[in-house]
């Protein structure tokens, strides 16, 4: 005897096998696997390694001082932070702009290539790597809650105004792409050998 569980309602089955069928309780398909898991996740991984460069590139935001526009990319934001003497806000920016987003993209990699070559690492490690970026994702979108923000506050026609950048579009849907296939990855393909 098998024992499955609904990954909707959590309603325990003893079966005979692993094939598919559909809850008694809540209608939902219980299959052992997610279809596609690797390969959605994979996909998506992809995706926001692609807009990860553009959101680095361009500017992130356009702030309109006097009718003069001054565009600054996440990098040069840092550079004046720490040229502005705001050591606390450039290392906030760094890691939830620039590093976060770079171990989320390493780290789920390094997930999906040790599914396909021989790592010597322990399941357990794997999990671990993937609840840590799990958790660690949501923090990226600091940025663009800060380029909301000041969108919203900020507005004084030509005399001073802010509006987000090209970057913070492409920096947005990275961080979706890297939340997506972090959810959408079922961990118990790790344990399959």
């Amino acid at each position: 005897m098998i024992l499955i569980s609904c990954s909707h309602c959590h309603k325990v089955y003893e079966k005979d096998d692993y094939s598919d069928f559909t809850c008694s309780k809540c209608n939902h398909k219980v299959t052992k696997r997610v279809k596609n898991s690797l390969q959605i996740s994979l996909a998506l991984t992809i995706c926001a390694m692609f807009l990860y460069i553009p959101s680095m590139i361009y500017p992130m935001m356009v702030i309109t001082q006097f009718g003069v526009n001054l565009e600054s990319t996440i990098i040069e934001g840092i550079i004046q932070f720490l040229e502005h003497g705001s050591y606390f806000v450039a290392i906030v920016i760094l890691v939830a702009s620039v590093a976060i987003p770079m171990i989320k993209l390493a780290g789920l990699f390094f997930i999906f290539l040790s599914l396909r070559v021989n790592v010597k690492m322990n399941n357990k490690t794997k999990v671990l790597i993937y609840k840590y970026i799990e958790a660690i994702g949501k923090w990226s979108m600091i940025d663009i809650y800060v380029v909301a923000l000041l969108a919203s506050i900020v507005q004084l026609d030509e005399i001073f105004s802010i509006k987000g950048g090209v970057a913070a579009t492409s920096f947005a849907l990275m961080v979706i792409c890297t939340i997506i296939a972090a959810n959408k990855f079922d961990t118990r393909i790790i344990w399959d050998e």
